[in-house]
């Protein structure tokens, strides 16, 4: 019998379940996984309000272990005010006024929006150290008002902080800067931060780099924890044993897209090129099904009319994290993209990671930078630029007749293991470990 955690960590993520989307998968499976290496968790995290998208079955998974802990809090931020339909369920917006919102708020708000949160996540952190101590704090952001509470918690109680950068901060392309002074206290902030710190970790090497060459004193306390998939979501699922994918059934290809579309992540290079793809070899239009399992972009859903796409597309909404992770595994091909934009070098998106534990072959529409690295010694990926619509279309007919001639296949197990989250969970209780003794 394993014995119970004998320390304890107190999580600081905003952005948690019942709340969806990729953002909580990487803190929802370390809180998970962290009591088998013995530390109980408690996770101080804002009441859920209005969001697009809940997942009442990932927040279960995670409440039901009797080593997590999860304190709700109150928050003052803008957008917990956005309501439709007396629902906390919101529309996801549309590009231009999500980056319009953006703005606004990064001109009034410092770090982020979420400053409103600060106050009432460290009031309970304090709390809870009154009735079980802990021995460390593990902020993860964005936002990084996570990243400002973690520090006031770590330095008023005197245990070590633990900062995950999901993003960049400085070096984030999303993070526009109105002012000098907007920017100089952006610095100001994370370099406290940094310098409280024991360990940072990064979900890519170009993000530690980045941190690096902002932060040289701080180096040696900087790693990598790449993003990665839960083997037990997995399991039951043919594609975690088969050998093959089902090439040549009976049925239609299926190309699968998992998430949301935002930023330069957007759906139009692959429908564009599947369009020419039906344009050169029309009875393909008969046996290929391009599936959007997730939020889908109004813009998306015009161009998909205008291409004439719609009897070889099908999009299901947002699902709950169960249900896409079978959708995936009942998948031939996987895609994703990075989009041509500033800093594209340092993104790798959560879903590529979900797709390397489904062994699936993989459609990369991504530029040079940590996703192609990552798909690269994957293995199993056919990488294309994201604005190279004609080289889209080209991969896409190469795999469809590689699917007609059974040629597709699994990757060999043993490249996704690097992404394993228990096993990095593992890792990082052992460095949590070395920095309480």
């Amino acid at each position: 019998m394993q014995a119970p955690p004998d320390k304890h960590a107190v999580v600081l993520a905003y952005y948690f379940p019942p709340l969806g989307l990729s953002g909580v998968q990487r803190i929802a499976k370390l809180v998970k996984y962290l009591p088998l290496f013995g530390w109980k968790v408690t996770v101080i995290t804002p009441e859920p309000g209005s969001y697009f998208a809940f997942d009442e079955q990932l927040l279960a998974e995670v409440s039901e272990n009797p080593h997590v802990r999860i304190e709700r809090t109150r928050s003052w931020d803008p957008t917990r005010l956005k309501k439709s339909s007396g629902s906390n369920l919101i529309p996801f917006p549309e590009e231009a006024s999500r980056k319009l919102f953006s703005t606004l708020s990064q001109w009034v708000l410092v770090p982020d929006n979420k400053i409103g949160w600060k106050r009432f996540a460290v009031k309970r952190a304090i709390e809870c150290h009154a009735q079980t101590p802990f021995d460390l704090v593990f902020a993860t952001a964005p936002p990084y008002t996570s990243f400002l509470a973690g520090r006031e918690v770590a330095t008023r109680l005197g245990i070590p902080l633990v900062l995950d950068y999901r993003d960049d901060w400085i070096g984030n392309p999303r993070h526009l800067y109105p002012t000098y002074w907007h920017k100089a206290l952006n610095q100001r902030y994370e370099r406290q931060a940094i310098a409280a710190s024991k360990l940072v970790f990064s979900i890519n090497a170009q993000i530690a780099q980045s941190i690096q060459n902002r932060h040289p004193e701080c180096a040696s306390r900087v790693s990598v924890v790449p993003q990665g998939f839960d083997p037990e979501d997995f399991e039951g699922h043919s594609s975690s044993s088969a050998e093959s994918s089902p090439a040549a059934s009976p049925g239609k290809m299926t190309f699968l897209y998992a998430g949301v579309f935002y930023d330069a992540q957007q759906p139009d290079s692959f429908l564009n090129a599947l369009h020419r793809v039906f344009e050169r070899r029309p009875e393909f239009k008969n046996v290929v099904q391009a599936r959007f399992v997730g939020l889908f972009p109004e813009s998306g859903k015009r161009l998909i009319e205008q291409l004439d796409l719609d009897v070889a597309t099908e999009m299901t909404g947002y699902v709950d994290h169960n249900e896409s992770v079978s959708a995936l595994t009942e998948c031939d091909v996987a895609w994703m993209i990075v989009g041509r934009q500033k800093g594209e070098e340092g993104i790798s998106t959560g879903k590529l990671f979900e797709y390397f534990g489904s062994r699936k072959p993989i459609l990369g529409l991504v530029p040079d930078g940590a996703a192609r690295e990552a798909l690269v010694q994957y293995g199993n990926a056919r990488c294309v630029y994201p604005d190279d619509v004609e080289g889209i279309s080209e991969a896409i007919e190469a795999l469809i007749t590689d699917w007609q001639n059974g040629k597709l296949r699994l990757a060999d197990a043993e490249k996704a293991e690097p992404y394993n989250r228990k096993k990095q969970a593992a890792h990082i209780a052992s460095m949590f470990d070395q920095i309480v003794l």
